[in-house]
């Protein structure tokens, strides 16, 4: 070997062993940031919820796939459909990786929508991942005229809701708008647990939207016993439990391509059933080991156990893949974004 060879080799087998102790100083040093903290999941929902149930249960152990192995509790910030938890994590919140946002789907689409009160830029935030494909219902009460779902149709169904952002009102307000559904929405009920009771008191006659895996954990008698009708399945494609085999699906009902277009559009917010991110300042490295860490607890088998109990099927997506459906869905033509946005505009709303 040459003096000229010999000295290349030197120079790469030093930095090599550079790169590999920098590595391993970027490990370490994220393991000694979360050595003896603690990292709040700040959920944008009430507590009862789907929302909330997911993030409690990913709390129980997260810590144990995040370096340093962080204490992990959870608070409840509800308020604006999500959006007040979502603007509180990007704006205000510590940028050091100690602030999990758990929110509701529709907060990945907001920037697009132009809702009122949207202080986040979306396409900036650093998704962690979604623990589940949401497929959701239209529901009716065994006493509500509604049969079919012919007959969201033909007379006004009074549904309740949760917030003009949320699912329960988002989607039957897109409905109407471009399929001539009749939904009328009582909104004012803190979340999906009160409009449920408020169809078992008959003070509404159903809800239009109600994530399918919700009703099979915790109100499957209902099921049984024919205390509701499912009408309309609402995501991409059907789901697989015996009680949906004859119940159409929303893209099945669209009357042409552009309807089905915009359903695509939005039927993409169930396959970011629960998202979770935390706020563009967060470090790389940091950002880098909780995604990690959450795709490591959902596919770990005490977090499976427990969620099989407690939430239902686990259908993760990873924050890098979800970080690509939402740049894929804000770089769709405008005149396909602007129909979406018309579609789920409040009455009366600028």
């Amino acid at each position: 070997m040459t003096s000229s060879t010999r000295a290349s080799a030197i120079n790469l087998l030093t930095a090599l062993a550079v790169l590999a102790s920098s590595d391993a100083a970027t490990a370490q040093s994220v393991a000694d940031f979360y050595k003896g903290r603690t990292v709040t999941i700040l959920v944008g929902s009430d507590v009862g919820g789907g929302y909330d149930l997911t993030a409690r249960t990913l709390a129980h152990h997260l810590a144990r796939h995040v370096p340093g192995h962080p204490n992990v509790i959870v608070q409840n910030k509800p308020g604006a459909s999500s959006i007040a938890a979502a603007n509180y994590v990007y704006e205000i919140a510590p940028k050091d990786g100690t602030v999990i946002a758990a929110v509701q789907r529709p907060i990945p689409f907001q920037t697009l929508f132009g809702d009122a009160g949207v202080r986040f830029d979306v396409r900036k935030m650093q998704w962690l991942g979604s623990s589940s494909n949401e497929l959701g219902v239209v529901v009716a009460w065994h006493t509500a005229p509604q049969r079919t779902v012919d007959d969201l149709f033909k007379s006004e169904m009074v549904i309740g809701g949760n917030g003009p952002a949320t699912d329960t009102e988002l989607f039957p307000r897109a409905m109407n708008h471009v399929l001539g559904t009749r939904f009328r929405i009582v909104s004012g009920y803190p979340g999906q647990a009160q409009i449920a009771l408020a169809m078992e008191r008959e003070e509404v006659q159903g809800t239009g939207n109600w994530s399918f895996s919700d009703i099979e954990k915790g109100h499957s008698d209902w099921i049984a016993d024919k205390k509701i009708r499912i009408l309309l399945q609402l995501g991409l494609t059907k789901g697989a439990s015996p009680a949906l085999r004859d119940v159409p699906l929303v893209m099945d009902i669209a009357r042409n391509p552009a309807e089905r277009q915009v359903f695509e559009v939005l039927m993409g917010m169930k396959a970011l059933g629960r998202p979770y991110f935390v706020a563009p300042g967060v470090p790389q490295d940091r950002t880098d080991a909780l995604r990690a860490a959450f795709m490591g607890t959902m596919n770990d088998p005490d977090f499976l156990d427990e969620a099989k109990r407690v939430l239902g099927p686990i259908d993760p997506i990873s924050g890098a893949d979800m970080q690509s459906i939402i740049s894929n869905v804000y770089a769709l033509p405008g005149e396909v974004i602007a129909t979406a946005r018309e579609a789920v505009k409040i009455p009366g709303a600028k």
